[in-house]
């Protein structure tokens, strides 16, 4: 009886063998929480769930070379949208969905159990520590493409958070931030041990930037500042749009001074402007979305008969793989579901 109690202990905590990299049908992704351990060791997250979406294209012989996506909703948001709505099976790339506890842990929360400041906390979501175990999974399986986020409001902090300390646990090669900018302030926030700094350092690596934001956002202000989303706690700061995209041209050894282009038409506000940093090293894209008079929902706009989700988003994934290729895209549109917001 020893013997056999002794083995059940050893099945319920050995990790989880690794299987080879496997495809799955278009809206049925795979759930890579129910078979992995990527849920641990992250801190608390009783919601936890991970999608995996694999397109029959991307696999050869267990392995892929296809660019791997994460999609990350915004506070409040699902992960039950985009198995549905991504488009990844279309594009050749791999796509991951991630669930978070409420949202992200990207400042303060109500329902966390630790001030910000305490960088050790373990009983509060740990977001880089969880990106980082996932990105090490489907490693392990055999997903070896380029990383990239895609993230709207909340979602998108996340994705600032994540570059902002890429690196071989974090190997995010660019990121689409939808109305959200760099953090001014604090330094560093939330657990995640040395992964949680909110601005890039001279040791990061660089990272591809595409960012979109509503000059009339009255949740999260272009001209940066203070938000409502960070219960009342001052140390908490916004960039400006514009201050932030300068900082990851800046880290990114582009021209600091944008090409501007103005006179874009876009479905929410009255226009848009493209701002486009040249000459970035190691052929890394900066660009930028100005929705002129949009708001918060402006993620979701039309750029010159381009949806940011995914034509333009897509397009710059594309020209990251590339090598670079600056300026806004004519491509045919994905799927025509409507993509969540959240």
């Amino acid at each position: 009886m020893k013997l056999i109690l002794a083995n059940l202990a050893l099945i319920a905590f050995h990790p989880q063998a690794t299987s080879a990299l496997s495809s799955n049908v278009e809206q049925a992704p795979q759930v890579l929480s129910k078979t992995t351990n990527v849920c641990l060791n992250s801190g608390n997250r009783p919601s936890c769930e991970v999608e995996l979406d694999v397109p029959e294209s991307c696999v050869v012989d267990g392995k892929s070379d296809c660019p791997v996506v994460f999609f990350l909703h915004g506070s409040g948001g699902t992960n039950n949208w985009f198995g549905r709505t991504s488009g990844v099976h279309q594009a050749g790339y791999i796509g991951i969905y991630p669930q978070g506890e409420g949202g992200w842990n990207t400042g303060p929360k109500s329902t966390n159990e630790c001030s910000w400041d305490v960088f050790d906390c373990e009983e509060d979501p740990d977001e880089s520590g969880f990106i980082a175990n996932i990105i090490s999974e489907v490693r392990n399986q055999g997903a070896n493409g380029n990383v990239y986020v895609i993230g709207n409001s909340n979602g998108a902090a996340l994705a600032m958070r994540l570059a902002s300390n890429a690196g071989e646990e974090l190997p995010i090669k660019g990121i689409v931030t939808k109305v959200t900018q760099l953090l001014s302030s604090p330094e560093r926030s939330g657990p995640g041990g040395g992964l949680n700094y909110n601005q890039p350092s001279s040791l990061t690596p660089k990272v591809s930037v595409l960012n979109v934001m509503g000059t009339a956002d009255n949740l999260i202000p272009y001209t940066g500042g203070t938000s409502s989303v960070f219960g009342g706690d001052l140390n908490f700061q916004l960039m400006d749009a514009l201050d932030s995209m300068k900082t990851w041209a800046g880290h990114n050894g582009c021209n600091t001074q944008p090409e501007v282009t103005e006179g874009l038409s876009s479905d929410q506000g009255t226009g848009a402007t493209f701002y486009e940093y040249k000459d970035c090293a190691d052929g890394t894209i900066v660009e930028h979305y100005a929705i002129l008079g949009g708001g918060h929902n402006a993620g979701g706009a039309t750029v010159d008969n381009d949806k940011i989700d995914y034509v333009i988003a897509f397009d710059f994934i594309d020209r990251c793989e590339a090598g670079s290729a600056s300026g806004p895209p004519s491509l045919p549109p994905p799927p025509s579901t409507a993509a969540p917001v959240s």
